[in-house]
């Protein structure tokens, strides 16, 4: 997850204001690729991120899993190591 920073919006409620400012402080509360950082992958595979949900196969299931670790680690799907 990216991390947010808040700021004040003039006029919102303040019950909408704390749901704002719980939001931004959970970003805060670890980095990405420190939680990527403690697996590792084995082994060779095509990014993917379809997974097929309606006839599933374990080798589908392995390259999202490995695509979704593998983006853990560089920070986010868009970014490199």
């Amino acid at each position: 997850m990216r991390k947010l920073y808040g700021r004040p919006f003039p006029g919102i409620p303040p019950a909408i204001a704390a749901m704002f400012v719980e939001i931004v402080t959970a970003s805060q509360d670890g980095d990405i690729i420190d939680i990527g950082a403690a697996y590792t992958i084995t082994g060779s595979f095509t990014p993917t991120r379809n997974l097929n949900v309606t006839s599933p196969t374990a080798a589908n299931i392995a390259a999202v899993l490995a695509t979704l670790i593998s983006d853990l680690k560089a920070g986010g799907a868009t970014k490199t190591t």
